[in-house]
C-alpha cells in the first residue's frame, strides 16, 4: 500500500471539459475540496491543522504569493473536511508556453503555544487570497509576506508534522478545463482505483465509498473567454482609450473641418492606446481589438462615420485598417457582435468565480 502523493485523477466532470483554449482563452485554477486526515501516533494530543499553499506563474515569475487559508482543530484518526472553496489564481492568459507551480501544505501543528498566535491571526482578520495578476499585486505580495513569517514562527514552535505536501507542475500547454484530484498519506494506506464527486461535490471512491484515511485535494481548471472591460478599467490604455471616447463623443461637430479635427483627435488618441496595450500581459491582445473596435464603433456612429477612400463599399483608408486591424465597417461590426457574444457567455463563469473570491 503506498504513501506519498498520487498522480491527477482527471475527473469526468463537467460535461464539455476538454483541452484549454490556447492563446484565444483566460483560466483559472481553484481548490474545490480538501480533506485532511491525521493518523495516531503523531502527536500526544489534538492541535491545529494549517493550510497552506504557494503559487509562482511564469505570467509573473519574480512574485510568489503565499496564502494561509485556514487554521482548523485536529483530531486523530477523524477525517478533517477543511471546508475550502479558494480561488489560486486571478484570470490568467492562457498562454501556451506559460507554466504554473502549485505547492500545497497541510501541517499538523500542536496547540500550545501555537494558540497564542491563532488568536492573534483571528483577530487580524488574515484571510490571504492568491493573486498572481492585477489589480493587486502589491497588496497580495505583502500579505504574502506576512504570511510567510507566521508560519515560520508558527512553525518553529511546538511540535508540528507535515501530513500531506503537493508539489505541482503544470503546464498551460496541458491543462484541462473540469477537475482533477490528487490523492495522499503518510502512512500505508489503500488508494481508490477511481474517484467522483459526490452529490455534495466531494471526493469520493467511485461506489460512493468515502475516503476516511487519505488526504486529498480537488482542483478545478475554469477558461473564460473574455474578462470585459471592467477588468480592463484600471489599465492605463483602457483609460486613455475612454477619455477619447467621451471627448469625441461630447464634441458635436457641426462642419466637415470640426468633424475632421474630432477624427484626428480620436486617431491620435486610438494609436496611444494601442502603444500602451501591446505592454500589457494581462489581456489577450484579441481582446484589447474586440475593445478598441468597440469604442470605435461608438464613435463612428456618432459621427456618421469616417469617409471611405478606397472604391470598395465600405473599406477603411490604408492608415485606419492598419490601425484598427481591420479593412472594413462590415468586419468591424462582426468583431464587436462576436466580443458581445463572447461577453454573454463568459458571464455565468465570472460571477461563479467572484462569488468564490
Amino acid at each position: 500500500m503506498p504513501t506519498g502523493t498520487s498522480t491527477a485523477y482527471q475527473l469526468d466532470v463537467p460535461p464539455g471539459s476538454g483541452p484549454l483554449p490556447l492563446d484565444a482563452s483566460y483560466y483559472l485554477v481553484r481548490l474545490h475540496d480538501a480533506q485532511a486526515f491525521f493518523p495516531a501516533g503523531w502527536l500526544v494530543k489534538a492541535g491545529y491543522l494549517l493550510f497552506s499553499t504557494t503559487v509562482q506563474s511564469s505570467f509573473q515569475p519574480d512574485q510568489p504569493t503565499q496564502s494561509l487559508h485556514r487554521v482548523a482543530t485536529l483530531q486523530k484518526n477523524v477525517p478533517c473536511h477543511l471546508g475550502v472553496s479558494v480561488n489560486l489564481t486571478d484570470w490568467l492568459p492562457a498562454r501556451s508556453a506559460d507554466t504554473l507551480h502549485l505547492s500545497l501544505r497541510y501541517t499538523a501543528v500542536q496547540d500550545t503555544p501555537f494558540k497564542t498566535l491563532v488568536d492573534q491571526m483571528d483577530k487580524l482578520g488574515l484571510v490571504a487570497r492568491v493573486s498572481v495578476v492585477r489589480p493587486d499585486v502589491a497588496a497580495a505580495i505583502k500579505v504574502s509576506q506576512i504570511v510567510g513569517r507566521l508560519l515560520s514562527v508558527g512553525l518553529g514552535e511546538g511540535s508540528q508534522h507535515e501530513i500531506f505536501s503537493l508539489e505541482l507542475d503544470l503546464n498551460v500547454s496541458s491543462l484541462r478545463t473540469g477537475y482533477c484530484a490528487i490523492v495522499g498519506s503518510s502512512t500505508d494506506e489503500r488508494w481508490p482505483t477511481g474517484v467522483v464527486l459526490d452529490r455534495a461535490g466531494r471526493l469520493v471512491e467511485r461506489g460512493e465509498y468515502p475516503l476516511e484515511r487519505l488526504c486529498y485535494a480537488v482542483l478545478e481548471v475554469l477558461a473564460l473567454e473574455r474578462r470585459g472591460q471592467e477588468a480592463a478599467r484600471a489599465e492605463p490604455w483602457w483609460e486613455i482609450l475612454q477619455a477619447g471616447k467621451d471627448q469625441a463623443l461630447a464634441a458635436a461637430p457641426t462642419t466637415p473641418a470640426e468633424r475632421q479635427r474630432v477624427l484626428a483627435e480620436w486617431k491620435s488618441n486610438l494609436s496611444r492606446t494601442r502603444a500602451l496595450a501591446r505592454s500589457d500581459r494581462a489581456f489577450l491582445l484579441s481582446e484589447i481589438d474586440q475593445i478598441i473596435h468597440l469604442a470605435e464603433l461608438e464613435v463612428e456612429s456618432s459621427l456618421t462615420a469616417i469617409a471611405a477612400e478606397s472604391s470598395g463599399l465600405d473599406a477603411y483608408p490604408a492608415d485606419w485598417q492598419s490601425l484598427l486591424d481591420v479593412a472594413s465597417r462590415a468586419e468591424l461590426r462582426e468583431s464587436v457582435a462576436d466580443y458581445q457574444a463572447a461577453l454573454e457567455r463568459s458571464a455565468a463563469i465570472a460571477s461563479v468565480v467572484a462569488a468564490d473570491s
